[in-house]
């Protein structure tokens, strides 16, 4: 065959299909629909797992770049000093550098804007291998003396949003936290540096934290803040970084034996947090991904049923057609043909649907959210590519499935049985195979749908340790407007008098920071009559909160035994804190330890003076966790959040704290102001995604299973309604009718729902670490499950039984 003889079939088949799939616009129309729904579920699901987990950081050789952390997964972060030795005395890193996210006041034509940036080492950007897209980058030789560099460099977000894309930024001074600093460079456009997730504004120089921050962790070894990044030399694996690093370890532990003596360290990838939150956050998505290509092979399951009812319709057609000499070849060429053009259609929807959503994911920023949030993941050839794959394979195995029906194709025995029907009998058929393993995906999909639905109505109706309604807060940092040791704490106080004056305010608060917020600190907890305060000797780390006397009343913290704390709790008086009740129990072996005394870490003894209910701190899901409050008279912070609890509107108290915040001082840069609620929206949105999630998967299996049951147990009845006719003839009644005709179907059903309830449970194991007590052994899951898959072959059967009840044998034996 000539490749214009080819060309020209395949322009003929291809005609003949399109007219095929005209004359048929209902069958053209569902299949279409179904597979464009599946299709875009799963390219949803692959674009943001492809630019979160797979796709390389737009850096130099990005497989060659590591960070290096501690050996516990939950450990992100490296003490300064640390760092220093690491970069010293390794021999596996071309370059070690590190980083610090930190929030800093950054003053643009006399406006105090609060900004999130990183402190980075000099050769931070040398690092990863980035070039700027104006000016330069930091030098080594700027990060070598203590506030003795100021530069800074502007990402392009900010330099084209700040400062309107102004060719010659390059040398024009700012402040920063009130003082001078020169812009030497631009980040390139996209560059966020290593976190997939966190996209600051501008880099400082790390030597510059006390200018920076107010204070400095630069020879701290026990203060692990700060994120380090390698990259390994060229004839190094990971492997023998990992045995260096060790090695490392080892050493420190020896010089400096008043630190952890279990240190150790070990590389994981970049992103997502590293281990800490890249191990749950892949696992989620990988689960999903894994549930979308579920939702696919119910699609391509559905179809295929679909398409093998239409061959078997089409018998009498493809007889006549074997009859008068065309091949079983052609035949099949055709309908795979049909098949693959309805693939290639869905396909090109698909696209074109997952690149708006995955657009508008990537434009959407988290709102009321105290880091700066941003979700990278705009379609790129990957996603195209796996878009044209997925329709290819679905095309091709819907599409093959009716090739037994054309081979074994008997024109002779099809034209003589034409107008005949039979029972299907007890013969296990291809569609009621199909049929079952969609249901079971299906219930599957259903079930987990609704662990998740039931375990974020856990995560709203589950103790915090707070009561959020009806408070707002403001975060800021005083620091950064210049107010530092007592007039820091003056204007703490003298802001919290001025809001409390407002009518309709009925308390005012302050801290150093809020349970389930992203500024939160631990300390190390030693137990009574320690004397010897390195970190080996810590009993446990402990939640830190430095909270004003009216903490616990305006933020709705229980307090349990004991005393909250008084204006007389200052620097004058003794020592004071207040734990919760996981943390007097692991310290003294009981809750009821109001008076008893313990050492911080520099040896002066607290007294407890207060037990308050256990709370969430850091996720949802955490196990019940230490934590301790410090009377802030005492722990004196420049970093504050005022609450603020009011019989005002969120609007309204939100306004009062804006203008008292602006009357009181303008340049001070306020970071956040929201409602209690809505601050935790961060801290619920995993939650809340992992239910939108499955809940669109869930709704899309519902729909394929429907439109699945309904299709076989409308062509049984259609195949069988002469014998119908006959049975009534004979005096059946509606009863034996309905269950000759939907027997087979409801047991396919019932087998299908109950396999996939049992997988439904095995698979709830998988949530619980996203959904906060997500399970699937509940009572009202499985029950919710169980409706749900009965209500559906209700809906699907529906119509089939009514068409064989109201069958009327003189008709049909008249026909016939």
């Amino acid at each position: 065959m000539t490749i214009d003889s080819a060309f020209h079939n395949l322009t003929r088949d291809l005609t003949f299909t399109l007219r095929k799939l005209r004359r048929s616009p209902g069958f053209a129309l569902t299949t279409i629909l179904t597979l464009t729904l599946a299709i875009s579920a799963n390219l949803i699901v692959f674009g943001v797992l492809n630019a979160l987990l797979f796709h390389p950081l737009p850096i130099a050789q990005p497989r060659q770049v590591f960070q290096v952390q501690a050996r516990e997964a939950r450990d992100l972060t490296i003490s300064y000093p640390n760092y220093r030795d690491l970069r010293d005395r390794n021999h596996s890193f071309s370059s070690l550098a590190v980083a610090r996210i930190a929030r800093i006041g950054l003053s643009v034509d006399g406006n105090t804007q609060p900004v999130w940036g990183y402190e980075a080492s000099g050769n931070y950007f040398s690092t990863l291998g980035v070039q700027p897209f104006l000016g330069r980058f930091f030098l080594p030789a700027e990060d070598t003396h203590v506030n003795g560099s100021p530069v800074v460099v502007l990402s392009f977000s900010s330099w084209q949003v700040r400062f309107a894309a102004d060719p010659g930024i390059i040398g024009k001074p700012v402040l920063i936290n009130k003082h001078p600093y020169t812009i030497i460079g631009v980040a390139p456009r996209n560059f966020n540096g290593t976190e997939r997730f966190l996209w600051p504004e501008i880099w400082v120089p790390y030597n510059n934290q006390p200018e920076i921050e107010g204070f400095s962790s630069l020879e701290r070894r026990g203060d692990s803040n700060a994120w380090v990044i390698g990259r390994l030399a060229s004839n190094v694996t990971a492997d023998q970084a990992n045995a260096d690093l060790t090695r490392v370890a080892l050493t420190l532990v020896h010089d400096f034996p008043r630190q952890d003596q279990t240190l150790t360290f070990h590389l994981s990838r970049p992103g997502l947090g590293g281990d800490a939150l890249g191990g749950p956050v892949r696992a989620f998505l990988l689960g999903v991904m894994l549930m979308a290509l579920l939702v696919l092979i119910a699609a391509c399951a559905n179809l295929g049923g679909l398409f093998a009812a239409r061959t078997a319709d089409r018998s009498r057609e493809l007889g006549i057609r074997v009859a008068i000499g065309s091949s079983r070849a052609a035949i099949l060429r055709q309908l795979l043909l049909e098949s693959l053009t309805i693939s290639a259609i869905g396909g090109v929807i698909s696209s074109f649907l997952a690149a708006l959503l995955l657009r508008s994911i990537t434009h959407w920023h988290p709102a009321n959210v105290e880091v700066p949030v941003q979700f990278q993941v705009e379609p790129d050839a990957t996603v195209y590519l796996a878009a044209a794959l997925l329709a290819l394979f679905t095309g091709l195995f819907f599409g093959i499935l009716p090739a037994r029906q054309v081979w074994k194709t008997d024109p002779n025995h099809t034209l003589r049985a034409a107008g005949s029907s039979t029972a299907e009998g007890s013969r296990v058929t291809v569609r009621s195979v199909l049929l079952v393993v969609q249901v079971a995906l299906c219930a599957l999909l259903v079930t987990s749908s609704f662990v998740a639905v039931r375990g974020l109505n856990r995560t709203f109706a589950m103790p915090l340790g707070i009561t959020p309604q009806g408070v707002s807060l403001a975060t800021l940092d005083l620091s950064l407007a210049g107010y530092k040791g007592p007039a820091a704490a003056q204007a703490q106080q003298s802001l919290a008098d001025a809001i409390a004056r407002t009518p309709g305010i009925t308390a005012v608060a302050y801290a150093s920071s809020t349970p389930l917020s992203a500024n939160r600190s631990d300390t190390s907890i030693f137990a009574p009559g320690t004397t010897d305060f390195g970190s080996a000797n810590a009993k446990f780390t402990a939640q830190y909160f430095s909270v004003s006397p009216t903490y616990f009343a305006v933020a709705g913290t229980p307090l349990l035994r004991g005393r909250a704390f008084t204006s007389h709790d200052d620097d004058h008086a003794p020592l004071v804190v207040i734990v919760n009740e996981t943390f007097a129990r692991r310290l003294f072996g009981t809750a009821d330890t109001v008076g008893q005394h313990f050492p911080d870490g520099m040896g002066h003894q607290y007294e407890v003076v207060g037990i308050v209910e256990d709370g969430k701190y850091a996720t949802l899901s955490e196990d019940p966790t230490p934590a301790s409050f410090w009377p802030i008279l005492q722990s004196p912070d420049s970093s504050t959040v005022l609450l603020t609890r009011s019989q005002l509107s969120p609007e309204q108290t939100l306004a009062t704290l804006r203008a008292t915040i602006a009357g009181f001082d303008p340049g001070i840069p306020v970071f956040t102001l929201n409602s209690w609620p809505d601050a935790l929206s961060l801290v619920t949105f995993p939650a809340r995604a992992a239910t939108i999630a499955l809940g669109v998967l869930g709704a899309l299996a519902i729909l394929l299973a429907l439109t699945g049951t309904f299709s076989l147990a409308n062509y049984s009845v259609s195949r069988r309604m002469r014998e119908f006719g006959i049975r009534v003839a004979l005096g059946a009644q509606s009863r034996q009718l309905l269950r000759t005709a939907l027997e087979r179907t409801a047991w396919l059903l019932a087998a299908g729902s109950l396999v996939g309830l049992g997988l439904g449970i095995a698979a709830g194991k998988l949530l619980a670490s996203i959904v906060y007590h997500a399970t699937s052994a509940d009572p009202v899951v499985i029950a919710a499950a169980l409706a749900t898959m009965a209500a559906l072959g209700l809906f699907a059967a529906a119509l089939p039984a009514r068409r064989a009840l109201r069958v009327d044998p003189a008709h049909l034996l008249r026909d016939q």
